[in-house]
C-alpha cells in the first residue's frame, strides 16, 4: 500500500536528526557491552523500554491529519471518522482474533518501515531492510521473541512466528547489509550508520530494547523531521498546538489498554499496552493517508473533470 509517502522531502536526515542517528550507534555499543556483561535483564527493562517506545515514538504520527487537510484535502470530520474507525477496528481485532491482529500489525510495520529507506534507490531493498528490522531479533532471541508473541496474543501458536522470522533473517539480513552499503555510497552516511546500529541493537540486545532503540532513534526522528518539513510551520507552534496534545491523547489510549491488562504481570501488561497501542495507531496512520490521496482525492478529481 503506497500513498504518496514514497515521494519524500529528503532522503537524508539533516541537522539534529543526523546527530540522533549517529548517537544511536554510541548508545547501542554501550548497551551491547552491558548486555554481554550480564547487566541488562530483558524482562526487568521491558516496562522502561515500552514506556520510552511510546513517549518518544508516538509524536511522529501526530501530524497526519494536519498534513492531509492541506491543499483542499478531505475535511477534518471525514478524516477523524476514518481514523477512529480504523483504530477501533484494529482494537476490536485484538480482542476477537489476536493472532490475526499480530500478523496484520507485522505486515503494516514492514510497509511502514520500508518508507524509511528510500535513499537506497530500490523498493526491493527497502522492503527487505524493513523485514530485517522485524526479523533480526530472532537470531539470538528466538525464545524471547516467541514469548512476546504469546503474551501479545494469548496463544501459544503465535510462538511459531519466531521460527518463521528465523527462517527469513539470513536473506533479509543480506538485503539490509546491501542497503547499508547503498546508503553509504549515496552519501546518506548518517542513515547508513543508523541502520547498521539498529540491526546491531536488535541482534544483540533483548528484543524490546533493540526495537525501542530503532524506533526512537531512527524511525520516529526521520519521519517527524520529514513531516515538519512538509508542514512548513513554526516548529515551536506545531509542537505546542499539535504534537504534544495528540501525543498525550495517544498515551491516554495506552493507559486505557494497559489498565485492561492489569491482570497480567508488569512486563506483560507493558508489552500489551505498548504494542497494541502502536498497532491501533499505525493502521490509521497508514490507511487514512492512502484513502485521502488515492480514493477521496481521486474521486473528487474525476468528478471535477466530468463537469
Amino acid at each position: 500500500m503506497t500513498d504518496g509517502r514514497w515521494e519524500r522531502v529528503s532522503h537524508r536526515p539533516q541537522g539534529r536528526t543526523a546527530y540522533v542517528l549517529i548517537g544511536q550507534l554510541a548508545v547501542t555499543v554501550v548497551a551491547a557491552s552491558l548486555q554481554f556483561n550480564g547487566a541488562i535483564d530483558g524482562q526487568a527493562v521491558t516496562p522502561i523500554a515500552c514506556a520510552l517506545l511510546l513517549i518518544f515514538g508516538l509524536p511522529h504520527g501526530t501530524l497526519d491529519l494536519e498534513l492531509l487537510q492541506r491543499r483542499d484535502g478531505p475535511g477534518l470530520a471525514r478524516l477523524l471518522t476514518a481514523y477512529l474507525a480504523c483504530a477501533a477496528a484494529m482494537f476490536a481485532l485484538w480482542q476477537l482474533a489476536a493472532p490475526l491482529a499480530l500478523l496484520i500489525f507485522l505486515a503494516i510495520a514492514v510497509e511502514h518501515f520500508a518508507e524509511d529507506w528510500l535513499a537506497v534507490g530500490s523498493r526491493f531493498v527497502a522492503y527487505g531492510t524493513a523485514v530485517a528490522l522485524i526479523a533480526t531479533p530472532a537470531l539470538r532471541h528466538r525464545v524471547e521473541l516467541a514469548a512476546i508473541f504469546t503474551t501479545l496474543t494469548g496463544s501459544s501458536a503465535a510462538a511459531t512466528l519466531g521460527n518463521l522470522l528465523l527462517l527469513v533473517v539470513p536473506v533479509a539480513g543480506v538485503i539490509a547489509a546491501v542497503g547499508v552499503g547503498l546508503l553509504w555510497q549515496s552519501g546518506a552516511r548518517s542513515r547508513a550508520i543508523g541502520l547498521g546500529a539498529a540491526l546491531l541493537a536488535e541482534a544483540v540486545l533483548p528484543p524490546v530494547v533493540g526495537f525501542t532503540l530503532f524506533f526512537c532513534f531512527v524511525h520516529s526522528p526521520q519521519q517527524l523531521h520529514e513531516s515538519l518539513a512538509r508542514l512548513q510551520r513554526p516548529t515551536r507552534e506545531v509542537w505546542l498546538r499539535i504534537i504534544l496534545p495528540l501525543t498525550l491523547a495517544a498515551l491516554a489510549i495506552a493507559a486505557v489498554i494497559g489498565a485492561a491488562a492489569m491482570r497480567l504481570s508488569l512486563d506483560a501488561g507493558a508489552l500489551r499496552a505498548s504494542f497494541v497501542t502502536l498497532s491501533v495507531l499505525t493502521l490509521p496512520h497508514m490507511v487514512v493517508p492512502y484513502l485521502a490521496r488515492r480514493v477521496w482525492t481521486g474521486a473528487r478529481t474525476e468528478a471535477q473533470g466530468a463537469r
